[in-house]
């Protein structure tokens, strides 16, 4: 996400995320402690609040694909140095300079370019599982367990260890990827919640407020909005 300026309250996403001032540091409060940096990461289910008075960009990447597993950084979050990232700062800034799918594009090819963190293969076929269900219900963990060969405490205990988060945030992580992808001029909220797999409206306005301190309605007011869809459909 591009913004022209952003200031939230403390919230966790699921995804790890990389929040960088595009004309001036940003002010950044992670798991309690303030950081003012160019940029600053933080790992997958984190606590952060991010106040920028200036443009910013905000990366959000999901905790089991290779653009986060890449950059192989531990720890909770702290500083990112974009001079130690030279490819990832060159396709930012060309975003930055004409937004278009295909910068996009290329920004996260410069963040797939290292040699990923290893994902336990058990887990990421289970991730795989998990994104190809659409429409026919939830699966359950005792499901994703007995597919990947473990008891269903060890196979939670797992996920949780090697994503930091655990399979119930995960999923609904999932759900908030599939209303963005859903999502259309026009569309209600309602028709959108349960398109995506939520209860109801109510249930996707909690689940955003908790993940991102806001709701789509408070983006759409403060500036104008375009989601580019880059996945095959």
């Amino acid at each position: 996400m591009l913004a022209p300026h952003l200031h939230n309250r403390p919230h966790r996403h699921v995804a790890a995320s990389l929040l960088v001032g595009l004309t001036a540091p940003i002010r950044v409060q992670l798991a309690g402690h303030g950081l003012t940096a160019e940029a600053v990461w933080a790992a997958p289910d984190v606590e952060q609040a991010l106040s920028s008075d200036g443009p910013v960009a905000v990366l959000h990447l999901d905790p089991d694909h290779r653009a986060w597993r890449a950059l192989r950084l531990q720890g909770p979050g702290g500083e990112f140095s974009l001079a130690a990232h030279g490819e990832v700062a060159a396709a930012l800034n060309a975003l930055v300079a004409a937004p278009s799918a295909a910068g996009a594009l290329a920004l996260r090819a410069a963040l797939e370019a290292g040699e990923p963190r290893p994902l336990d293969e058990r887990i990421r076929a289970a991730c795989l599982r998990l994104r190809l269900r659409r429409g026919d219900g939830e699966v359950g963990g005792a499901e994703l367990a007995a597919a990947v060969g473990l008891s269903e405490s060890r196979f939670r205990h797992l996920f949780r260890e090697e994503l930091g988060v655990n399979l119930k945030r995960f999923q609904l992580h999932l759900k908030c990827q599939r209303a963005l992808t859903l999502w259309r001029d026009g569309m209600s909220l309602t028709d959108l919640a349960l398109a995506a797999g939520f209860y109801d409206q109510p249930h996707l306005n909690r689940t955003l407020r908790a993940m991102f301190d806001t709701l789509p309605s408070r983006y759409a007011r403060a500036f104008p909005v375009r989601v580019e869809h880059l996945d095959p459909a």
